[in-house]
């Protein structure tokens, strides 16, 4: 089990906790001499500059249930998180955070996290003419997606410059599997893609757990389940109240693939064209950056 698979699901709720935000990383890397147009030397340090922040849950737990946050509630400790990484594996984690379907928001649990690694990196980057975009999707353009952006948009009469990087999902590989599909048409394309998407955003045996444990752990981890239940329109609520959480993938897998499978045929010529851009195993984080 990776560190960023746990981090998908349950970092916002098993990481230990801690108070006060701590950053740790190589100053000035990202902002050296004459940076506005090295893009690659930009997404290098993503890559290698490592940080340290910590967060808190209070966005996610206000969402899921308010009255956890009123006095006799959860003490505000165990709403305390901290995670470490290389900046380009931080963006990634905390991008993942904003997982939407059709636009609309899965959680909130992440926002502060994403706030403060944004916070983070942007301090490393030159103060203009750089934009960093963040996406994760189970292929372009399908209706599940998290994506992010720092910085402006280059004017569209600036010559940029561009480099891009992947970072692992944490999410289990599809491709490989996506491509042996192919064969027996979109539907079975959509169903490989269906299946790692939700193991990725709930890991039953982890899932389990959280169910089981204390607050907030388990309102959070239940109130993501339903969430993705309401947007999937698919029924989630019995298999969650009982920690049955293969159960409750299965549902929510068998109303992913219709649409994924529906989405694929608008999107692409064969089903080999659909598995070929299946990309549930990473995220992308491209760099840009031009003369002012």
């Amino acid at each position: 089990m990776t560190d960023l698979v746990l981090d998908v699901t349950l970092c916002l709720l098993l990481v230990s906790a801690s108070v006060g935000v701590v950053v740790t990383a190589d100053e000035g890397r990202l902002a050296g001499a004459d940076t506005s147009l090295d893009a690659d030397g930009i997404a290098t340090s993503l890559s290698t500059s490592t940080a340290t922040v910590h967060y808190d849950l209070e966005p996610g737990v206000n969402a899921a249930d308010p009255s956890l946050l009123d006095d006799g509630g959860v003490d505000a400790r165990e709403l305390d998180r901290t995670a470490h990484g290389s900046l380009a594996g931080l963006l990634s984690r905390a991008t993942l955070g904003a997982v939407s379907v059709d636009g609309v928001r899965l959680t909130h649990a992440r926002d502060d996290m994403r706030r403060t690694v944004a916070d983070r990196v942007a301090s490393e980057l030159p103060a203009r003419g750089v934009n960093v975009a963040i996406r994760w999707t189970p292929y372009p353009g399908a209706p599940i997606q998290a994506t992010d952006s720092l910085g402006p948009r280059p004017p569209e009469t600036a010559t940029v410059h561009a480099a891009s990087l992947r970072v692992p999902s944490g999410f289990p590989s599809a491709r490989e599997d996506a491509l042996a599909a192919s064969d027996d048409g979109f539907d079975a394309v959509a169903r490989v893609v269906a299946n790692r998407t939700v193991a990725g955003l709930f890991p039953p045996e982890l899932a389990r757990l959280a169910l089981h444990g204390d607050e907030p752990v388990s309102t959070l981890m239940a109130h993501r389940y339903e969430r993705a239940g309401v947007l999937l329109n698919a029924s989630v609520e019995p298999e969650v109240a009982n920690a049955e959480t293969r159960a409750a993938n299965a549902d929510l897998e068998a109303a992913l693939a219709p649409r994924l499978e529906a989405d694929m045929r608008a999107e692409y010529d064969t089903p080999r064209d659909a598995a070929q851009a299946v990309s549930v195993g990473h995220v992308d984080i491209v760099v840009r950056t031009w003369s002012l």
